[in-house]
């Protein structure tokens, strides 16, 4: 193994490492709303203003889910990358 390979592997269980503390250190109440029994939403001027507050006050979903989108993404780019040892036959 060369030193890319080695640095790759200890980013990579970093990554995970952080990732499993941040997803046990908080609370991911999006699922919670799902339990209520479902009714329709009443059209009101103030439905923008709540929705807009739902979407502001969960952002850490979105930025979760983006960070392993990007992750993802880079993991794929450097597995398509990567310089192959020739063998010798």
């Amino acid at each position: 193994m060369d030193k890319i390979e080695i640095a790759g592997i200890i980013m990579v269980a970093v990554a995970i490492i952080l990732i499993f503390i941040f997803v046990l250190e908080n609370s991911f109440p999006a699922f919670t709303f799902a339990k209520n029994t479902w009714k329709p939403v009443e059209v009101s001027e103030q439905l923008s203003a709540e929705a807009s507050r739902f979407m502001w006050n969960y952002r850490s979903l979105d930025l979760i889910a983006q960070v392993f989108v990007l992750f993802g993404a880079a993991v794929g780019c450097l597995a398509i990358l990567r310089a192959e040892k020739e063998e010798n036959k």
